[in-house]
């Protein structure tokens, strides 16, 4: 349920419409977001959650031991999208489908704003992504280009993680350049390196698209890596403008890396 921020109530639209709304930017989002599908999530918590409480630090100063208490911020992330008036109102008269390249692009603009987030984390904020986080492993890829290439280097990965004490399942994203070879078939067979790969893998393999090159295997499970959300992805109202209507689109996450070397990263 919508949250009293959002601003809903105030919008001049009916029921059918947020909800045609809505659909819009779930279904752009699906397509866009990885983070979410290789991380399991914590939460919601609500808007009001703008920190993660991470264990204490402890500082020796003599005889004293003072503990201090670290957090992980929570960003909060916001885009804007306006709508003509008279098509939300002709949508709402005859059911005409009202244009939603603007919803579309909002939405697209924040699920790589989330997915960055995830991968890069934030220097600016302290924010450790999945690739940036100290204490990783890495494996330097070969070229795929050679059926079979791939699966050697996912093999050499699985390997690291496994010598450093995390057996699997595990899951894998990839830029899409990569995925994209895997989809070809072994010259003697029919089963395809993406069969192949995600039978080493033990779990899933995902087209990650905020990947530009390479990509990382995460062991599986919360106690690991997570993805904390405060406020899952809404559309809000903030009032009219020209000819039509300002609405907001909007969401708090942060990546939690708690076991840094449950990851390898892949590096081209």
């Amino acid at each position: 349920m919508a949250n009293k921020f959002l601003g809903r109530e105030d919008a001049p639209i009916e029921e059918k419409t947020w909800k045609a709304l809505d659909e819009a930017v779930i279904r752009t989002v699906k397509a866009q977001l990885s983070g979410r599908r290789l991380l399991e999530i914590e939460g919601p918590f609500g808007l009001h959650t703008k920190s993660v409480p991470l264990e204490d630090a402890v500082i020796e100063d003599g005889k004293v031991s003072v503990y201090a208490a670290r957090v992980l911020p929570v960003p909060l992330m916001q885009t804007t999208f306006t709508l003509s008036a008279r098509d939300l109102a002709a949508f709402e008269k005859t059911g005409f489908a009202f244009d939603c390249k603007e919803v579309v692009d909002a939405a697209a603009a924040i699920a790589q704003a989330e997915d960055v987030l995830v991968f890069e984390g934030s220097k600016t904020l302290g924010i450790e992504g999945l690739l940036t986080a100290k204490g990783t492993a890495s494996v330097k890829l070969s070229s795929w280009q050679d059926v079979g290439a791939a699966a050697n280097d996912i093999i050499k990965a699985v390997t690291a993680l496994d010598e450093a004490g995390f057996h699997g399942p595990y899951a894998l994203a990839l830029a899409p350049s990569l995925y994209n070879l895997l989809q070809r078939v072994y010259p003697h067979g029919n089963l395809t390196e993406a069969q192949h790969i995600q039978s080493i893998v033990g779990s899933k393999v995902i087209k990650a698209p905020a990947l530009k090159q390479g990509g990382v295997l995460i062991a599986s499970g919360k106690q690991f890596a997570s993805l904390v959300l405060a406020q899952d992805l809404m559309v809000g109202f903030i009032g009219p403008t020209g000819s039509g209507f300002e609405f907001q689109l909007s969401e708090s996450l942060v990546p939690r890396i708690k076991v840094p070397s449950s990851i390898c990263v892949l590096k081209p």
